[in-house]
């Protein structure tokens, strides 16, 4: 079954997310931020190992470029909020507008973005699509459940979601994995690695508040490298 690693870590993000609703109510708003932080640390960790693996800037900075072009042009962000923000109102009317459950946005963007951004999603994906190999994705969801439980108790209702994200996002890639295998050389898949974590970089500033930057409208920098690559290629081709 191609999907079943991207199966399996959307069900564990959602069973995190869900335990750590049921602590939320017992943790503490400064212990809640203390955590975040400390995952904002993590996430930057993360990120710049991921970095290293890239092997060329020309192809980040035209990934980041034409990627965050595209993303803005879209305005991705914009979409993700307003879905966010739709739900936001049905929960306030179920719940009578109570604050305890947090905002959904939040929650569901700032895990949606960590789990589905970073190189086990991508790699992991392309072993279940390429070999029907889910150890990587499989890893990788009991990771994701235990981030997104501490993510839930000061994030809220929305990090529960980011479980059908995560889903849908592995889940294509391994499905398109083999469409796209002749493109996704070693050198290729390294760049995507070094984009995704620049992103994941820019999430762990976030989190500690550091900066405001919308990640989700630089999404399509991500799978740049792709067509910067053979873009590339095809040049020195013409120039050889």
């Amino acid at each position: 079954m191609v999907i079943l690693g991207s199966l399996v870590n959307g069900i564990a993000t959602v069973f995190g997310g869900v335990l750590g609703l049921l602590f939320k109510r017992r943790m503490p708003n400064d212990l809640g931020d203390f955590l975040m932080k400390g995952l904002g640390l993590c996430v930057i960790l993360v990120a710049v190992q991921g970095m290293v693996k890239g092997g060329d800037v020309v192809v980040t900075v035209l990934s980041v470029v034409i990627g965050g072009m595209l993303g803005f042009a879209i305005d991705i962000d914009g979409w993700i909020h307003r879905f966010g923000d739709w739900v936001q109102a049905k929960i306030d009317r179920v719940f009578r507008g109570s604050t305890a459950l947090g905002n959904f946005s939040d929650g569901f963007v700032s895990s949606s973005l960590f789990i589905c951004i970073g190189s086990m999603a991508v790699l992991g994906s392309l072993q279940s699509g390429l070999q029907l190999d889910h150890s990587t994705l499989f890893a990788k969801a009991v990771i994701d459940m235990v981030v997104v439980m501490v993510m839930a108790t000061t994030l809220g209702v929305g990090v529960p979601f980011s479980g059908i994200a995560v889903f849908a996002y592995e889940a294509a890639l391994s499905l398109g994995a083999s469409l796209i295998a002749p493109l996704l050389t070693d050198a290729v898949i390294n760049e995507m690695v070094c984009a995704g974590s620049l992103l994941l970089l820019a999430i762990g500033l976030n989190m500690l508040k550091l900066t405001d930057i919308k990640v989700a409208n630089y999404l399509p920098a991500a799978f740049m490298p792709i067509a910067v690559c053979a873009a590339m290629q095809y040049i020195q081709g013409v120039l050889v």
